[in-house]
């Protein structure tokens, strides 16, 4: 991450006179340490559910390419048997031409 988003550490002794700036810049640091901390759980939460959405669709879409090879290949077998031809499903093309 780019330096400037660094949030430093800045500890003052035991007992020592600290200025009051450096106790509002203390005070402001620990808040904004706290919040990134917080939005980065937040972050990695919703990537994790993100992700677990992502693999259950692909295991239904496996699930469907399966499901539609196995049809294929029992209307290959069916049609072999019957002594008929089976004449294969092609992609679905769209060709638009828009003259202005």
């Amino acid at each position: 991450m780019a330096e400037r988003y660094l949030i430093t550490e800045d500890v003052a002794a035991q007992g020592a006179a600290v200025p009051e700036l450096v106790k509002l810049k203390i005070e402001r640091n620990t808040k904004l340490a706290a919040e990134k901390k917080e939005a980065a759980e937040k972050k990695a939460a919703a990537r994790a559910e993100q992700r677990k959405a992502l693999q259950e669709r692909t295991v239904q879409y496996e699930k469907d390419y399966a499901s539609t090879e196995k049809e294929l290949v029992t209307r290959r077998r069916e049609a072999k048997v019957a002594g008929n031809f089976f004449v294969e499903p092609e992609a679905k093309l769209l060709f638009v031409v828009r003259i202005v």
